[in-house]
């Protein structure tokens, strides 16, 4: 080693040198330690391929990568970064009579690391610089890898993400990928789903290391995955989907979509096949369909609103002409109250309050309720409603909308407007973040028409398409709704179609919505109605409640304290 000592004694005094012997033998030697330098430095680079060359390397040595935990309501994790390693290889080192052993040797490994054989052989054989073997194997498995005695095989640290839970809240979570790559650590970057939407606050290192609290709570979730999963096999759905939201703050205490996938490994789940669900696909989110009957509380809501009707008005439910066009319901009945016509699901009583109120009125109320835009919720996996224009918004468009045809909102929507309808009357706002209190939002209607509506939404399940829905103890109120699907030249589809049931539990001042949809589910016994929702959808809601009831801390009516 060369030290300053060493430099000064030979060069300042110690030899009885000339001074232009000095000063050449000095400026040689600054010459040989700058090319030493730039040695130093083209041997990092070789090393270390993942450094993007537009950054500075002093920068890049003393990054460093911590990405946040996500956790659940209560504090249960649900992402942390775990160590791991990655494997590399210089293959201009290693001697190419020994790849089949390095492979044979990779191969032995337990737990197996999963990589392609040929493909590795074929970048081994090639004359790069570097190459990726693999980007994330654990430390049991890396010192595996390093007792592989092979010349040009490297492992290096990093962390890795890891979902504990595995499949439950995929769509909600998302899942990451490496961003910035070194051999000795990688950054983790959001690719789906909160990772993605907070990525910045998760990977922002600044001012320490941010976690982040969601409104999820891991148990519900897990209830409602299993409880959805057994409905779609009971039934023989292709899919399903579920949301439950606090109507007071707007809190998504669960949102499920199957199928669904692994976010420790998403890439595995990626296809391009059209004909089955993506399970990628999130149908809360980013799914638009005609919810039905689900629509026609707010034909009701908005009608009792503006006092064009109350719950025990008489409304006809004749058959009725809109522009040219008839509208019956299956059965035809002269006259009942609106209480009546809500629970039977009544299409030419909710057309009749639709008109009463008007086009103008209409299209505002539903906008109101969330519908011009997408739902806000903290997803980029998210679909604005298919809505028509204020011009295409005629009578007969009236007529279709105000029993949930002719426009397209997501799941979410739905869940969110009959949050609106239950909660006193305010708008709330879905959100994956706990909240802190309850922010009442701008008014939709009164107070008493959400009064009014809850009693509306209770009578369907006492006494209308619903009644399967009773739960013992529970009060439980809502609204189904059976979709067909359109076909490739816009027809709709009568043996395909969506079922969906919007409720609201428990009592007369309800604190959650929960909307569950099948996809193309059926009772299988043969009756007019193993297709539709009360035959479905409807008991599968019921049985779900009651197991969310003792983990959500809701009190069956029947063991409340008698008041004092």
């Amino acid at each position: 080693m060369v030290s300053w000592t060493g430099i000064r004694k030979k060069y300042f005094g110690m030899d009885p040198v000339s001074t232009r012997s000095f000063r050449l033998k000095f400026l040689v030697f600054f010459i040989l330690l700058a090319f030493v330098a730039v040695g130093i430095r083209m041997a990092y680079f070789a090393i270390d391929p993942g450094q993007n060359s537009t950054l500075n390397r002093t920068d890049n040595l003393n990054k460093v990568f911590n990405r946040g935990d996500i956790l659940d309501r209560n504090g249960v994790l649900l992402a942390s970064n775990l160590p791991a390693y990655s494997i590399y290889a210089h293959p201009k080192e290693i001697e190419k009579d020994k790849i089949d052993d390095f492979l044979d040797a990779l191969e032995a490994i337990e737990p197996p690391i999963r990589f392609d054989r040929d493909r590795e052989k074929q970048r081994l054989l090639s004359d790069k610089n570097f190459v990726w073997i693999h980007k994330r194997i654990s430390p049991d498995q890396s010192q595996q890898v390093n007792k592989i005695t092979i010349k040009g095989i490297y492992t290096g640290e990093r962390e890795v993400r890891v979902y504990p839970n595995g499949r439950l809240a995929a769509h909600v979570l998302g899942g990451t990928t490496f961003g910035e790559e070194h051999v000795n650590k990688a950054e983790i970057v959001g690719v789906a789903g909160v990772e993605k939407y907070f990525n910045d606050l998760l990977n922002n290192n600044d001012s320490g290391r941010t976690n982040l609290e969601l409104s999820i709570d891991i148990r519900v979730q897990q209830i409602l995955t299993e409880m959805l999963d057994l409905g779609i096999k009971r039934f023989g759905a292709k899919g399903g989907s579920a949301v439950l939201m606090n109507v007071h703050t707007g809190e998504i205490i669960s949102l499920v979509s199957l199928p669904d996938f692994d976010p420790n490994r998403r890439a595995e789940f990626i296809t391009t096949d059209t004909k089955n669900h993506n399970p990628l696909f999130n149908m809360v989110t980013q799914g638009i369909y005609e919810l039905g009957s689900t629509f026609k509380i707010f034909s009701a809501a908005m009608a009792l609103d503006k006092n064009y009707y109350k719950r025990d008005s008489i409304i006809s439910t004749l058959p009725i002409q809109v522009r040219g066009k008839e509208f019956k319901d299956y059965r035809n009945h002269t006259e009942m109250t609106v209480m009546e016509a809500v629970a039977q699901s009544k299409n030419t009583a909710a057309i009749r309050m639709a008109l009463d109120v008007g086009t103008e009125a209409q299209r505002k109320f539903l906008m109101d309720l969330g519908f011009g835009t997408k739902s806000g919720i903290q997803l980029q996996e998210s679909s604005s409603p298919l809505v028509p224009s204020q011009k295409q918004w005629t009578n007969l468009t009236l007529a279709t909308v105000s029993f949930g045809h002719g426009m397209s909102i997501t799941p979410l929507h739905l869940a969110s407007a009959y949050a609106i309808l239950v909660n006193g009357g305010y708008k709330v706002y879905p959100t994956l973040l706990r909240a802190n209190g309850i922010e009442e939002g701008e008014r939709v209607i009164s107070p008493k028409t959400s009064r009014d509506v809850v009693s509306l939404l209770l009578n369907v399940v006492e006494n209308g398409t619903a009644r399967d829905t009773r739960i013992k103890g529970y009060l439980v109120g809502g609204k189904t709704g059976t979709s067909e699907k359109v076909g490739p030249s816009g027809e709709y589809l009568e043996d395909k179609n969506f079922v969906i049931f919007a409720s609201v539990f428990s009592g007369k001042e309800p604190n959650y919505s929960l909307v569950i949809m099948l996809d193309e589910a059926s009772a299988g016994d043969g009756s007019d109605y193993e297709r539709q929702a009360g035959s479905t959808v409807v008991p599968l809601t019921g049985e779900i409640i009651a197991r969310l009831g003792p983990v959500l801390g809701v009190i069956p009516e029947n063991q409340l304290p008698e008041a004092i």
